[in-house]
C-alpha cells in the first residue's frame, strides 16, 4: 500500500509532455545538419556556388535514384552555407504530388493551403496548390505546379538563412581583411 502511494506521488511529480514535433528534413538529413552528412555519401556530388542561401550545393549524381513517400524523385538539391544545411529542394512528377502531400501531412500535421490559377501556353487555367508547414527552425513548402504543369517541388527551408548570408556577405564586402 505504501509503495502504491509513493508511486502515485512520484508520477504526479513527473511532467508529462507532448511528443516533440518532427524536425524538418529529408530522410534523416535535417535543416542545420553538417555538410559532411551528404558530402561523404558517394550518391551525391557537391559544388561551390553563390546563391542567396548557400555557398555549396549537393545533388544526386545522374546514375543515382531516390524516392519521396515511394514516388521517384527527378532531382534533389541540398543547399549549405558555411557547412550548415539551409535548404533542400526535391523535384518530382506532378502525378506523384498528392501521395507526397498526404505523407508530409502525416509527418508534419495539417498545412496551410494557398491556391491560385495558373495558365498553360494555350491559356487553359489550372489550380495550383501550395501547401506550407511552419516550424520554428523553418518551413516545408510543397508546390503542385513548379514552373511546369507536369512538375512539382517540395522545399525544406531555414527561413532566416538568406538574411544571415546576406548580412555576413555585406560585412565581408565592407572589410576585405576578414576574407583572408
Amino acid at each position: 500500500m505504501h509503495f502504491k502511494r509513493l508511486l502515485s506521488a512520484l508520477l504526479l511529480l513527473v511532467p508529462f509532455s507532448a511528443p516533440a514535433a518532427e524536425r524538418l528534413g529529408f530522410k534523416g538529413v535535417e535543416l542545420g545538419s553538417s555538410l559532411a552528412q551528404i558530402a561523404s555519401n558517394p550518391k551525391f556530388a557537391c559544388h561551390v556556388v553563390t546563391t542567396p542561401i548557400a555557398d555549396k550545393v549537393c545533388s544526386l549524381r545522374a546514375q543515382e535514384k531516390e524516392t519521396i513517400a515511394g514516388a521517384p524523385i527527378d532531382s534533389i538539391f541540398y543547399f549549405y552555407d558555411q557547412s550548415g544545411l539551409t535548404g533542400i529542394v526535391v523535384n518530382l512528377s506532378e502525378a506523384h504530388f498528392q501521395p507526397v502531400i498526404d505523407a508530409l501531412s502525416e509527418k508534419y500535421g495539417t498545412p496551410a493551403l494557398k491556391t491560385e490559377a495558373v495558365k498553360n501556353l494555350k491559356g487553359i487555367a489550372h489550380e495550383n496548390r501550395t501547401y506550407r508547414w511552419q516550424r520554428p527552425e523553418g518551413s516545408v513548402q510543397a508546390e503542385r505546379y513548379a514552373g511546369r504543369l507536369d512538375k512539382s517541388s517540395i522545399r525544406f527551408a531555414d527561413d532566416t538563412a538568406a538574411q544571415r548570408v546576406q548580412q555576413r556577405r555585406a560585412l565581408l564586402a565592407k572589410d576585405p581583411r576578414k576574407d583572408l
